[in-house]
């Protein structure tokens, strides 16, 4: 009896010792939290995506205007906040290929600048191919298509769109010849876009359903109408039409083989064909964010720029004979996530990614430089928000 006297005054001392220790708090006596700000973890869930070993979250944006409504944190789109928080920095330039960043850009946003630089910007791309002689072991359709994914180096801006009904002439087609023949005993040739001649007065061969005319001074009638060579407009005349890159293969001719051909170029969109699409690709990628949770040390600093393949972390020296591992590079990191695939070695590094922050590549055909391609995708999303607000008032 003794022994459970004293076991029971035992249980009442650890109770009444836990009652001291945890002292209740009622709600209404808890912390406010500060009024217009979010608390840190809140904060990274909305700005960042979080990659983990398996798989990446908080890949949503939160768009509702008061979802933070209750900590006093207004989440509606304002014009005033995004001009303050939007710019573009430049990166790298160079002849057909730039590459910036977008910083403070809805996702929507950065992929509608993309679509519109695919699909939506014109250019000039061979369209109708008159074959007059083709002897090549490469079908006429086959060949036609090599031809129309060849870039023009011609600025589209200077040129009309033609229709089912216009008649080609100097401000809606191009015309280019080709002719190359291999001739017998020598060897193969190859026949390089090189061999596209630029004819400025426009098409040289004649319809098939022209008679001869009964006067020999009548001009007999083509498939093109020009009033005037394209190389007398001031556009032109210091500057020939040619393709972009000259040492394209169009095809290879055996001995004795033969191509003869005019092929027209006019203006149009990538959403109609690819060839008339002005870039190689356009693509984006959000900032990568890479952080040291803890300070990685000596051998494990090491093992830790083995991991990374792209040598995202460097070693520094700390003195005394110690090393310590550093975030060198976290741009080129490509979330291949081998730092982290290990067991435990997610709670060494985070990877994120900053979801209001793009690096946007461009590589252009050649047609425009890649920076006015950019210019004039965002003119035509300029227009496309003009003609919304217009339907709507």
């Amino acid at each position: 009896m003794g022994t459970a006297t004293e076991s029971e005054s035992m249980d009442s001392e650890s109770t009444s010792t836990q009652e001291e220790t945890f002292t209740k708090v009622s709600v209404w006596d808890l912390p406010d939290l500060p009024k217009g700000k979010l608390p840190p973890h809140i904060e990274l869930q909305r700005t960042r995506v979080l990659c983990g070993s398996l798989a990446p979250t908080n890949t949503e944006n939160v768009n509702y205007s008061g979802a933070y409504a209750a900590m006093g944190v207004d989440n509606s789109v304002r014009f005033e906040q995004f001009r303050n928080n939007f710019k573009v920095e430049i990166v790298r330039l160079e002849e057909d290929e730039l590459e910036f960043d977008m910083v403070g850009i809805d996702p929507s946003l950065a992929n509608a600048f993309r679509r519109i630089l695919i699909a939506e910007l014109p250019t000039m791309a061979i369209e109708k191919v008159l074959i007059a002689n083709n002897t090549s072991i490469i079908q006429d359709e086959v060949l036609a298509h090599r031809l129309g994914l060849i870039p023009i180096e011609v600025d589209p801006r200077l040129f009309e769109y033609m229709s089912e009904n216009d008649v080609p002439n100097e401000k809606n087609t191009i015309v280019f010849k080709l002719h190359a023949r291999c001739t017998k005993g020598s060897d193969r040739l190859r026949v390089l876009s090189s061999e596209l001649k630029w004819l400025p007065n426009g098409s040289e061969l004649i319809l098939g359903t022209e008679h001869p005319a009964s006067s020999s001074s009548a001009k007999p009638k083509t498939y093109t109408s020009f009033s005037c060579s394209q190389d007398t407009l001031p556009e032109f005349s210091n500057d020939p039409i040619a393709p972009k890159d000259a040492d394209i293969i169009v095809a290879k001719l055996g001995p004795g083989q033969e191509i003869e051909l005019e092929a027209h170029a006019v203006k149009g969109m990538g959403k109609t064909h690819a060839k008339w699409s002005p870039v190689a690709t356009a693509w984006y990628r959000m900032l990568p964010e890479v952080v040291l949770l803890r300070d990685i040390e000596d051998d494990e600093a090491e093992a830790l720029v083995k991991k990374c393949p792209v040598k995202v972390f460097d070693i520094e020296d700390i003195g005394k004979g110690k090393k310590r591992a550093t975030v060198a590079q976290p741009r080129v990191c490509t979330l291949c996530r081998e730092c982290i695939r290990e067991e435990g070695w997610d709670k060494n590094v985070a990877l994120r990614r900053v979801n209001d922050h793009f690096i946007f590549t461009i590589e252009s055909t050649g047609a425009l430089p890649p920076e006015v391609l950019f210019t004039e995708a965002v003119k035509i999303l300029e227009e496309k928000c003009e003609r919304v607000i217009t339907e709507l008032s």
